[in-house]
């Protein structure tokens, strides 16, 4: 499997739109690893073991723009992205 880990920002959404955008980005398997009080939002996401790292950075960044083109902008910063999580990544998010 390869892993991606990602911070997102809705500028500008609502509470009922950000509602919306979790749960469009929910049915598509996404995990948010923050609470949904926080402005903030820590995802993590799962791609095929076949896919190049770059494919599934494009893909996530895909997903985060179609959840929230009705809404809002979206602002991303990819944080890590591996094959298989190292212990030490694992330690952070732990």
């Amino acid at each position: 499997m390869n892993h991606i880990m990602l911070r997102a920002e809705f500028p500008g959404a609502d509470e009922q739109h950000i509602d919306e955008i979790h749960n469009w980005l929910d049915r598509r398997n996404w995990v948010r690893l923050t609470t949904p009080d926080e402005q903030v939002g820590i995802w993590h996401g799962t791609f095929d073991r076949q896919r190049r790292e770059q494919d599934c950075h494009q893909s996530a960044i895909d997903a985060f723009i179609e959840a929230s083109k009705q809404f809002c902008q979206v602002q991303l910063d990819i944080l890590w992205a591996a094959k298989k999580p190292s212990p030490q990544v694992a330690t952070l998010i732990g």
